[in-house]
């Protein structure tokens, strides 16, 4: 017996993982992923020590290779810092003869130009470099940090120091968080990998699947983990950078009388007594579950983060857009089996007494999907200390308020419903044309620079509100009601005319909508009313072809307060 990643298994077995690692089955699943990254969008940095790290990578001769951390190390920076500046710069030469610290060529890894699909192994395979049957590069071939450094020297390269030209400071021995949560991954990976190979050599001592459930688990406690270290690092960032623009939530943050005397009497420095608070703060905290994923990543930035996402992961690949509360549906769904598996041991509540099946496959997917989204929400948060303009500011929106719905309706009790069971009953009740136009207007308010918060009703049957900045208030605009009967788009005139939006404006708006079918007498009834009314927009109105592009153009001229020519 031998022991591989932990696992006690055949000489047998060692041999499969190898053959697998060889084949270019296993080749060809790298490929199509990294053919999925994202373009580099040529970002410019201007820290001086981005031009030692080209420098040194101009010096990377054919056949050689180094690694981030080696890379690093030569500038004082964190090695994740250095993939994301060769990822997006579009000055990077001889990226691919930089690779993982075990010598294997990073997942991530994709060409500058977004054209070039050959593969980065066969690549380096010719220049020279050669490889063993688990894709580890020549350890011989490797330059360190300190051979960067001769040759820099050799060629009368001056390092730059950090910071105001202090010494640069050893590179801190934690992995960045991103790049603790790919490790945290490729354990994942390697259990999804002995899992096939025990099932190739017919275990029949144990359920071989629940090492595919372990490593569901491990990918989403990946996740969990690094969410939270990434939203520590950034707070502590905003915290040592006063003039850094801050989100409502930052500024709410508690901080206890002690930690303030910590530091302003005890000389403690500010970013490590911060940095111990924040981690307490948020050790107890869970980051699976999309809405609190959204509320912990705005205590460190406005971005509106799953409109964003989805934008991230369609532009990545176009043949399949995704919306908002699509990308939340995968996570919620992969949260809970996630639950499952740890709380039940993944019963199958439709086979009592079974476990429900999974496959390698499915966690493999899985696995790369909370991957690329992670990569994605990075993407969508852009730097920790994004740089914001004075017109920026009305994009600063605070958490959602506890407000009614319907002021009309009394003070909010329990909630009931959720987005699930809304898209649920959506799909389960609405004809294609009606649910096309509310998934529509629904998916459109997100996306709206103005929008405030979504409230999910209580009656019988699933229902939602959308709240909007109407400059000096907040008003609840429009509400989805759904039901077997038939779900209808109410437009909520009486509440804006109540939170301060002119008569004029709301005549517009009445007016654009007076096209649907059976809405000809919509501003005719609004203004005998004084638009105290809150008109639902019929199955027929929403069911119509160009129901959706109608209701959005109103809504867009409405909420921007301008008519749209």
């Amino acid at each position: 017996m031998t022991k591989r990643n932990g696992w006690a298994i055949t000489e047998a077995g060692v041999r499969a993982l190898d053959d697998f690692e060889g084949t270019e089955l296993y080749r060809e699943l790298a490929r199509q992923y990294r053919a999925r990254r994202l373009p580099p969008q040529g970002r410019v940095y201007s820290d001086p020590r981005w031009y030692i790290v080209l420098e040194a990578l101009k010096r990377l001769e054919p056949g050689s290779w180094t690694t981030y951390g080696e890379l690093a190390t030569l500038v004082g920076m964190s090695a994740q810092a250095v993939g994301g500046f060769m990822a997006e710069s579009a000055d990077t030469v001889h990226a691919h003869r930089v690779l993982q610290s075990g010598g294997r060529i990073s997942p991530q890894f994709r060409w500058s130009d977004p054209e070039r699909t050959d593969d980065p192994r066969e690549v380096l395979e010719a220049e020279g470099l050669t490889f063993d049957q688990g894709g580890r590069a020549d350890p011989r071939r490797r330059i360190t940090s300190d051979r960067l450094r001769e040759m820099l020297t050799q060629a009368g390269i001056v390092l730059p120091e950090a910071g105001d030209h202090r010494p640069v400071s050893p590179p801190d021995p934690t992995p960045a968080a991103f790049e603790q949560f790919q490790q945290n991954l490729e354990y994942a990976r390697q259990l999804i990998d002995g899992g096939r190979s025990l099932e190739r050599l017919a275990v029949g001592s144990f359920d071989v699947t629940d090492l595919y459930r372990a490593a569901w688990t491990q990918s989403v406690a990946a996740l969990d983990h690094w969410i939270t270290r990434e939203i520590v690092d950034r707070a502590v960032a905003l915290a040592l950078t006063p003039e850094a623009p801050r989100p409502p939530k930052f500024n709410n943050l508690s901080i206890p009388v002690e930690l303030f005397e910590r530091i302003h009497y005890r000389d403690k420095p500010l970013g490590e007594t911060f940095r111990a608070h924040l981690e307490r703060h948020f050790s107890f905290m869970t980051f699976q579950n999309p809405e609190k994923i959204k509320e912990g990543f705005a205590h460190v930035s406005t971005v509106n983060l799953w409109v964003k996402v989805a934008e991230v992961l369609t532009e990545q690949d176009p043949r399949n857009p995704i919306t908002a509360d699509g990308v939340r549906t995968r996570l919620r769904e992969i949260a809970w089996r996630r639950n499952n598996i740890a709380h039940t041991a993944d019963h199958d509540p439709e086979r009592p007494g079974q476990k429900a099946p999974i496959t390698a496959a499915e966690a493999e997917a899985t696995i790369e999907w909370l991957e690329t989204m992670a990569i994605a929400i990075q993407q969508a948060l852009g730097d920790p200390l994004p740089a914001m303009t004075p017109d920026t500011g009305d994009e600063l929106r605070a958490a959602p308020l506890t407000v009614a719905a319907e002021p009309v309706t009394g003070l909010r009790g329990k909630r009931t419903w959720d987005e699930p069971s809304f898209l649920e009953t959506v799909h389960e009740y609405c004809p294609a044309g009606v649910r096309d136009t509310l998934l529509a207007v629904y998916r459109h308010a997100e996306s709206h620079p103005s929008f405030h918060e979504y409230y999910f009703g209580e009656g019988e049957y699933p229902s939602v509100t959308a709240w909007f900045n109407l400059g000096s208030d907040k008003a609840s605009v429009w509400s989805i009601y759904t039901g077997p009967a038939k779900s209808v788009l109410a437009v909520n005139f009486g509440s804006i005319r109540n939170h301060g939006a002119s008569r004029e404006r709301m005549a517009r708006l009445a007016e654009k909508l007076s096209v649907l079918p059976g809405s000809a007498r919509l501003r005719g009834q609004l203004e005998s009313a004084g638009y105290a009314k809150y008109p639902s927009l019929q199955p027929a109105a929403l069911a119509s072809p160009e129901a959706r592009e109608i209701i959005i153009a109103a809504l867009n001229e409405f909420l921007t307060g301008e008519p749209l020519l």
